[in-house]
């Protein structure tokens, strides 16, 4: 930021007080109406609003003489005239456009509309009251387009002495040209162009210089333009030069007899050449440009004449260069669109800026500091005991202060505002898409999902986002609908199809829909549902035994297998079903005990595990609506008894890690060996310049063997970022078992907030910053405040074991600490529950008594053939 301001000396609103601006709205040029007149500034508006004014040296009489040295008010009178056009206003040009007399010296106003383009001319009469002079606009001729116009240009071409003309640039690039006596001709650049650049006239050569879209800066002479004969015109530009970006303003002065210059402004730099296509400089910029406005200070026939250029940053600095040295910087109050300078009255070299809203101001750049004083710094002790208080206490006054008794009516609004359905085709089709999954692959199917959206109010915008698990993918994810009317209903459908070779750690979908009305009010709401499961298992053999187990209890209601699992079970079924993945081949059986409402997930595979009992609590929850947590009774209906071991979930967090730590150390390789691929490309070139074809050999070997280098390099880091995937999806997978494995229990409910905060997925990693580094904040925090505290009984924070900024990760720590606290979390679940190894326990003693092994064991006995056969 800079030290010094631009300082305003004359300011007005434009008739057009939206955002219908932009570099192309302001002109500055001295019309010639009246002598002794100073330069008058032209502003038109995308909306039509054509506006001249001509600032005053006008002050108050009540001022001191310190004020009116240097301010200076808005007067009625700097008017010269407003006007409201049919059409909106894109270009603004004035030259000699008519074959009047060479003694008039008056100038004539070109105005560039979409799809036509209109010369005026300012008539005067003078006024006989206080109210001053009258200026009217006076249409003097127009040229309707066939195509609609991007930008235009003057110019005297072809040397013609005391006339100007126009070239019209369409949006298809080509070029319209229009003379005073209504001769007019179209011509096209050589080249595919479907972008359009500025155009520019250089008057000292005859030609026309722009952008093309291979961002190459390219002059046309204007005789071969204007070749009637197409054998003999020449298509092709008489030079050109690379600029390597796109141009968002073109200009060109005439520095001496010999030479003009032609300035650009790229998006990331400033570059200026010569009109025979040499290379003046290049000036790179640290921020992003908005316009510019470049000026020669004096005569281009003296010796000391310089270029200046003005440039706006993003960020609202004006900057100053001569050349590709900076001058001077200055802050502005407002951020410009256009920037141009103007002689006006009592001040010569005024610099006149116009924002998006339409505000005019004429300005100067102030030489006074604005000095900014730091404060003294507050050397008191933190407190971290005093600053908790102070906390607790200001969200008791803000909890106070809200009134939580509006969210379902507003919640309720929202509904009815926009009606949201959600329906998934259960009739599955096969997968078209290609993922990364090979296991039986021609045996994948996807899913067609619709959603309804019924509006009953006008909105402005209208999105909805489709959210999968990660190891699942949707043909399109997000829908956008822009200025929605009422009673209007829209539609919108996509497919989801597995992707990746690893099975998803849930089957739901998720549906958010936000919108913002015309108010600019942004409701969300959100609508889940559930793909079928024939998307990713099928039926086979159940299995008797399994590595990993899951048991779940009903309490208060006795359904079996074949109500729950329709798709793969019929009537009559034994009491197991065996379920096999599609995407990676493993064996999950759901067993249900005979006499007792409790069911028995087991595999080999814990990675298989998390899906069927996300799905099998979500099917008795759908079947049994009061199996649900009432906040009331505060009773829960499905509870799991028993969860994984806590060092598998371990294990898949050190897996996630090595992954990573694996990826960065290959970001370093890469690296280094760009780095080397530099020095080596800087040595070519020397060894070019000596023109020397043996010296080439060693640097081309090493150029070789770089690059070899870096392909295997990106190869094995594009490796390990699939593995980084997989092992993120089996991770959340393992996250979300964990959870539903302590929110499904009888712990008290407030606890549960906090445990499904633990356990946030799906994971992902940043560029600075894993999960891992996340999770250990958060599990430092909980360690020490809230309902898992330790159970020394600390109650305040300790800083130094919170507040480890200069600590290194380490590993094997967080997974100390992160066991730890799922230690706490299972000692708040009741001691009466009885875990799958109990289940264990019983299943044996009953197979071990050979007279009620068939009616005591309340679990399937896998003796009997028919217990074996697939389902």
């Amino acid at each position: 930021m800079s030290l010094f301001k631009m300082c305003n000396w004359w300011k007005t609103q434009c008739p057009d007080v939206e955002p219908n601006y932009d570099s192309f709205s302001l002109h500055c040029t001295r019309l010639c109406i009246e002598e002794g007149e100073k330069d008058s500034i032209i502003v038109g508006s995308h909306s039509g609003h054509l506006s001249i004014y001509q600032p005053s040296y006008k002050t108050p009489q009540d001022e001191s003489e310190e004020d009116q040295q240097f301010e200076n008010v808005f007067q009625h009178s700097d008017v010269v005239l407003e006007i409201k056009l049919p059409h909106p206003v894109i270009g603004i040009t004035s030259g000699k456009f008519t074959t009047a007399s060479k003694s008039d010296t008056r100038l004539h106003v070109a105005i560039l509309h979409p799809m036509k383009v209109a010369i005026y001319q300012i008539l005067t009469v003078d006024g006989i009251a206080d109210h001053g002079d009258h200026s009217t606009l006076h249409l003097l001729y127009e040229h309707q387009l066939t195509k609609p116009a991007f930008s235009f240009c003057r110019g005297n071409f072809g040397g013609v002495k005391g006339r100007d003309f126009l070239c019209i640039q369409h949006l298809d690039c080509s070029l319209r040209f229009f003379e005073q006596d209504g001769i007019s001709f179209e011509c096209s650049l050589a080249g595919d162009r479907n972008i359009p650049s500025p155009i520019t006239y250089v008057a000292r050569v005859d030609c026309f210089v722009t952008i093309s879209p291979a961002w190459e800066l390219e002059c046309y002479r204007y005789q071969d333009l204007s070749e009637t004969n197409e054998k003999l015109r020449r298509s092709d530009p008489i030079w050109s030069a690379c600029v390597g970006e796109y141009a968002l303003d073109l200009s060109v002065h005439q520095i001496s007899n010999t030479e003009s210059l032609i300035v650009i402004l790229g998006e990331n730099n400033i570059l200026c050449f010569t009109d025979t296509g040499r290379i003046r400089f290049v000036k790179k910029l640290d921020f992003s440009p908005i316009c510019y406005c470049s000026f020669v200070i004096g005569w281009y026939w003296e010796p000391d004449a310089r270029l200046l250029l003005a440039v706006v940053s993003e960020s609202g600095s004006l900057l100053l260069y001569e050349g590709n040295q900076i001058m001077w910087s200055a802050e502005l109050q407002e951020i410009p669109v256009a920037i141009g300078r103007a002689n006006v009255t009592e001040l010569p070299g005024a610099l006149i800026t116009l924002d998006s809203t339409g505000v005019l101001c004429v300005g100067y750049l102030g030489s006074e500091p604005h000095l900014f004083k730091v404060p003294p710094l507050n050397l008191a002790p933190f407190e971290i005991e005093k600053c908790q208080r102070e906390m607790l206490e200001l969200e008791k006054e803000i909890q106070s202060g809200v009134d939580f008794s509006d969210i379902s009516l507003l919640n309720a609004a929202a509904e009815r505002d926009v009606a949201l359905h959600v329906l998934v085709d259960s009739n599955l089709e096969k997968c078209t898409h290609k993922g990364n999954v090979v296991y039986e692959s021609h045996s994948l199917q996807m899913c067609q999902i619709a959603v309804t959206a019924k509006v009953r109010i006008n909105l402005e915008l209208l999105q909805i986002l489709v959210s999968v698990d990660p190891a699942l993918k949707c043909t399109k994810e997000m829908f956008m609908f822009i200025d929605v009317t009422a009673d209007s209903v829209q539609q919108l459908s996509a497919w989801v199809y597995p992707n990746e070779p690893v099975t998803p750690g849930s089957s739901d979908i998720l549906i958010t829909c936000s919108y913002t009305n015309k108010q600019g009010i942004t409701r969300v709401q959100q609508k889940s549902s559930s793909l079928p499961m024939k998307m990713f298992v099928k039926t086979s053999q159940a299995s008797k035994e399994g590595s990993h187990k899951v048991t779940l209890t009903v309490h208060d209601a006795n359904e079996g297998l074949q109500r729950l699992f329709p798709e793969f079970m019929s009537e009559g079924s034994p009491h197991a079903l065996g379920l096999t993945s599609l995407l990676t081949g493993s064996k999950v059986t759901i067993v249900a005990a005979k006499n007792t409402n409790r069911y028995r997930v087991q595999s080999e595979d814990l990675y298989s595990i998390p899906i069927v009992v996300n799905s099998l609590v979500e099917r008795i929850i759908q079947i049994n609506p009061e199996s649900s947590r009432d906040s009331k009774k505060q009773t829960l209906k499905v509870s799991i008894s028993s969860y994984p071991p806590v060092d598998d979930l371990l294990g898949a967090i050190d897996e996630h890690y090595q992954l990573r730590e694996k990826l960065k150390k290959k970001s370093n390789e890469l690296e280094i060996q760009t780095g080397q691929m530099r020095l080596f490309q800087r040595r070519f070139v020397v060894k070019l310049q000596e023109r020397s074809i043996r010296a080439l050999d060693g640097v081309l070997m090493l150029l070789k063997k770089n690059h070899m280098e870096i392909s295997k390099t990106c190869n094995q880091m594009k490796a390990v970022q699939n593995e980084i995937k997989i092992s993120q999806i089996k991770l959340t997978g393992l996250l979300s078992l964990f959870e539903a494995s302590f929110v499904h229990s009888d712990i008290a409910l407030k606890y549960l907030e906090t445990v499904k905060s633990i356990f946030a997925r799906p994971v992902f990693d940043c560029t600075d910053q894993g999960w891992e580094d996340v999770a250990q904040s958060m599990v430092k925090f909980l360690s020490q405040s809230g309902p898992f505290r330790t159970a020394s009984g600390i109650s305040s924070f300790d800083e130094k074991f919170i507040f480890t900024l200069d600590e290194s990760f380490q590993l094997d720590a967080f997974k100390k600490q992160f066991a730890t606290l799922l230690a706490r979390i299972g000692e708040k679940r009741s001691k009466s529950g009885r875990s799958s190894a109990d289940f264990e326990e019983e299943l044996e003693a009953d197979e071990g008594n050979d007279e009620t092994t068939a009616t005591k064991s309340e679990w399937i006995s896998y003796e009997k053939p028919s217990d074996m056969l697939p389902v």
